[in-house]
């Protein structure tokens, strides 16, 4: 029998609108099965928001997570988020600073939210190229040196991650960029590395679901995609 994964977790979700009802349960799932193979420290809560503050949240929500100092990791997730009930116990036992799942964006095109840091000049330090092809049934390193994006929808944290960079951890600077770059530019300057489980297949739920089926469809339908984007990961 496998030992017992030890960490105390502290669950966040910053978000806006409605939660649907199978998000609320594939959470639930987790939760209870994560209960029977680790120490879940508590849901700390859902900081609530417009769309255009999410990163307020974020910021409010981290804060609460700082200050109990018995919290070891913590695990964000959105409210579009279709989890697999193993979600936690496969990112910790990952035992990496930064540990996230896959999940595709809306659309249904097959895109994983990965993204891979460009070179540009010093002053614009957002650009990111999107991943087209990873390994898809054993963890990779995202971009060597750290850093590189695969969203906040389903991702665990160390606690001296937060420690490492200041605040604010998340912020919407430009118009045209996530308080997740934002966040992940910080942990690329500290040279934190971000590690992908993508056997942690999440679902992103609109009025249509996307999942690694799509990426499955894309591959076929168009044998020229990986090589439009950035290769991570050693596929061989």
């Amino acid at each position: 029998m496998e030992p017992a994964l030890t960490a105390k977790v502290c669950w966040v979700m910053p978000t806006y609108g409605p939660i649907f009802s199978p998000v609320y349960s594939s959470h639930l799932l987790a939760i209870a099965y994560a209960s029977r193979t680790m120490e879940v420290g508590e849901i700390a809560g859902v900081g609530a928001t417009d769309r255009m503050y999410t990163h307020s949240a974020e910021n409010f929500l981290v804060r609460g997570f700082l200050s109990e100092p018995s919290w070891t990791h913590l695990f964000m997730t959105e409210s579009d988020m279709l989890l697999p009930k193993a979600t936690l116990p496969k990112l910790l036992a990952l035992d990496k600073p930064i540990a996230a799942g896959l999940y595709f964006l809306r659309g249904g095109n097959g895109q994983p939210c990965l993204y891979y840091k460009t070179l540009t000049p010093a002053d614009n330090p957002y650009p990111h190229a999107p991943v087209t092809a990873f390994p898809t049934e054993r963890p990779f390193l995202l971009q060597p040196g750290g850093g590189g994006c695969p969203g906040l929808g389903c991702v665990l944290i160390r606690r001296e991650v937060f420690e490492a960079i200041e605040f604010p951890w998340f912020d919407l600077k430009e118009s045209n960029y996530g308080s997740d770059m934002y966040f992940y530019t910080k942990v690329r300057q500290a040279k934190i590395e971000v590690w992908i489980d993508p056997t942690v297949r999440c679902d992103q739920i609109d009025y249509t679901i996307a999942s690694f089926a799509d990426y499955e469809k894309r591959l076929k339908e168009q044998p020229e995609y990986p090589s439009t984007g950035v290769v991570v990961g050693g596929l061989a």
